[in-house]
This record gives structure tokens, C-alpha cells and sequence, in this order.
């Protein structure tokens, strides 16, 4: 399977290229809540009630996070898991009482964000039962502890995750550099980040990243680059 691990990487590479500084999109953010961790700035949402989370598609219209947030009165906005080059989602994506995208066997989207009755958990198997839920991955922290990932041609990208710390509270995490916004941390170097950020994280999950992520939240705006193929929206009350 040596020749999918490579495809993946990159397919990646290639379609979520860096953007350079310099375009109108690359503008550094001056958002008051991204703090300073090391050589990233990062920014953190809780999600407070699961029952105002809701998750999207968006590989039919392929509309932008600012007008996505808008229709959809979201305070939070935040890109879900991957999609091909065919505009399919990459692995399973449960959404609306219908699955959209079936489970699949992968060795770097190994792991599933289940949201059943009001609880998250995030593991190695979608719940069953489970009211919506995606696969995305690789997964980066387990039982409190960071995973070793071993990922061939890692790149530098603004990176994106789900977490649920020990009080079972769903947050969603984005990191990047102080240089550019669709730039950050090595994969293999998230999991050792994320928990340096929340000590309290008992699980993380990685999300779509680089150019084609977003993160949309009050004070801190991080629009894509490229099209997100799904999003997760924390509606206002």
C-alpha cells in the first residue's frame, strides 16, 4: 500500500498548495484572539451546546465560508474533512439522517468525529447510532497521549483539528505561522502542538487543512483558499 500512502501525500501537496503571501487571501490576520505559542499563533472555539452544532456539504455549490456563515447564522464556521479530485469526500460523512460518503479503509484518514445524542467522541470507528459524524484524519491524540505519525513529503500547512478534553467538551483548534496564513506546522509535529495548547485533550482528530481550510469565528477570521469541501457550523442563538 506503499504507492496509496504516496498518492495521498501527494494529492495533497498538490491540490492544497501554500498560497504566497503576497495575494489578497495571504494578508496576515490581526485578529486580537490568535495567541502566540512558540513559533505558531493559534486560536481555539469551544463548543459549548452540541445540540447548536451542525454539520454541511459543500461539494455541490462549493460556496465560500463567509456566505456560508451568513445563510446558515453561524457564530462558528470551521472546514470539515478531505475531498478528492472528484469532488467526492474522503471516507465517511454522515450528515442530515443520510450518508453522503461511505466508510472507507485508510491508512491517513484513520480516524471518525461521531456527534451522538448530545456527546462527541472522537476513535478508531464512526458510532453507529451516531446523529451526524465524518472521517477525516490523521488522528493525533488518543487516551491523552500525541500519536506518532510517520508522513512521508510532510508539509508545512496551516492545520486544523477537533478535540475533546477531559471534561468531554468538543473544541475545534486551528494552527498556523506567523508568516503566512495557509502555513504551519508539520503534520507529524501537530499532535505534540495541540496538546502544548490544551493539556486537558484526551483526543484530536485532524481536519482538512492548508488552502483549503477555514475558520470563521468571533474576532478571528481565516477564510480558504480553495473550496472546503464540508464545514461545521455552531449556529448563534
Amino acid at each position: 500500500m506503499k504507492w496509496l500512502w504516496a498518492w495521498l501525500m501527494s494529492w495533497l501537496t498538490v491540490v492544497n498548495p501554500v498560497p504566497s503571501p503576497s495575494t489578497s487571501l495571504g494578508v496576515i490576520d490581526p485578529s486580537p484572539q490568535l495567541q502566540s505559542l512558540g513559533q505558531y499563533r493559534y486560536a481555539v472555539f469551544a463548543v459549548n451546546d452540541l445540540s447548536r452544532l451542525k454539520l454541511f456539504s459543500n461539494l455541490t455549490k462549493k460556496q465560500e465560508s463567509p456566505l456560508l456563515k451568513q445563510l446558515n447564522n453561524c457564530q462558528m464556521l470551521v472546514n470539515a474533512g478531505f475531498y478528492d479530485e472528484q469532488d467526492q469526500h474522503l471516507g465517511w460523512f454522515f450528515s442530515g439522517g443520510e450518508e453522503l460518503s461511505p466508510r472507507q479503509v485508510n491508512r491517513l484518514f484513520d480516524g471518525y468525529l461521531s456527534i451522538t445524542s448530545g456527546a462527541a467522541e472522537i476513535g478508531f470507528a464512526p458510532r453507529p447510532a451516531a446523529d451526524f459524524g465524518l472521517q477525516s484524519g490523521p488522528v493525533l491524540v488518543f487516551d491523552a497521549k500525541p500519536l506518532k505519525l510517520t508522513i512521508k513529503d510532510d508539509q508545512p500547512r496551516r492545520r486544523m483539528a477537533a478535540a475533546i478534553t477531559q471534561d468531554e467538551q468538543l473544541i475545534f483548534l486551528v494552527i498556523l505561522s506567523p508568516q503566512s496564513d495557509y502555513s504551519g506546522p508539520l503534520l507529524a509535529d501537530t499532535p505534540r502542538i495541540v496538546l502544548s495548547i490544551n493539556q486537558d485533550i484526551v483526543a484530536a482528530i485532524n481536519l482538512d487543512g492548508g488552502s483549503a481550510s477555514a475558520f470563521i469565528a468571533p474576532e478571528v477570521n481565516l477564510p480558504e483558499y480553495q473550496p472546503i469541501g464540508g464545514y461545521f457550523c455552531y449556529t448563534k442563538l
